[in-house]
């Protein structure tokens, strides 16, 4: 009875507490992304992680236009960063940051307000000619 429970348990929280991942279509890209939607899932982001497939990343979703600052904290690989407004447009992009070091761990503000940040690995803004003022859409 024990082991059902806690086998039960623990596959109730892989389907509803892990984060479901969604498509995406941007820069003419099918991206598959991790939706980080609570604070906690925000926090953690794609810390951790040793890398990510070329067609992955992580969609941050909040419930209003800000300046979401982001940093590279226990980061294993670079990124580019993309923010957009609540119209999904692009309104700031940083390019190839490299994980935080002991010496250095500087914060990314954009200067305009987002509700959307996407993460993808390093080098995707350059190969996929992103600019501001594209968009996403959800598949």
């Amino acid at each position: 009875m024990i082991v059902v429970l806690t086998v039960s348990v623990s596959i109730g929280y892989y389907l509803y507490e892990q984060p479901r991942p969604v498509r995406i279509i941007f820069a003419g890209v099918v991206l598959t992304v991790d939706l980080a939607t609570t604070p906690e899932e925000q926090q953690m982001g794609l810390s951790g992680r040793a890398s990510m497939p070329a067609d992955r990343g992580m969609l941050f979703v909040f419930n209003q236009e800000a300046q979401w600052s982001f940093w590279m904290h226990e980061m294993n690989f670079p990124l580019d960063i993309i923010w957009f407004n609540a119209n999904r447009q692009v309104v700031f992009i940083e390019q190839d940051l490299p994980p935080c070091t002991l010496q250095a761990c500087p914060i990314f503000t954009p200067p305009v307000n987002a509700m959307y940040v996407l993460e993808v690995n390093a080098g995707f803004v350059k190969a996929n000619g992103v600019s501001v003022g594209e968009s996403f859409t959800f598949v």
